[in-house]
């Protein structure tokens, strides 16, 4: 996992989503923002596979005791 957290990762996708919602914006600006959204997007993806693989690991230990 990054050195971001995902909960600081979600509320960043949050404004960025909230900034699209706003209404008229530029398209050249809209395009940096999306791009950084579809990023932000991919890290969270991994990093919740990272956890999930994590939990599978600790589970497993806890079913063998």
């Amino acid at each position: 996992m990054s050195q971001t957290s995902i909960a600081e990762k979600l509320n960043k996708i949050d404004e960025l989503v909230a900034w699209f919602g706003g209404g008229e914006f530029d398209i050249d600006v809209a395009l940096v923002k999306f791009e950084e959204l579809t990023k932000l997007s991919e890290e969270v993806k991994v990093d919740l596979d990272q956890l999930e693989n994590k939990v599978t690991v600790i589970k497993k230990r806890f079913e063998e005791i």
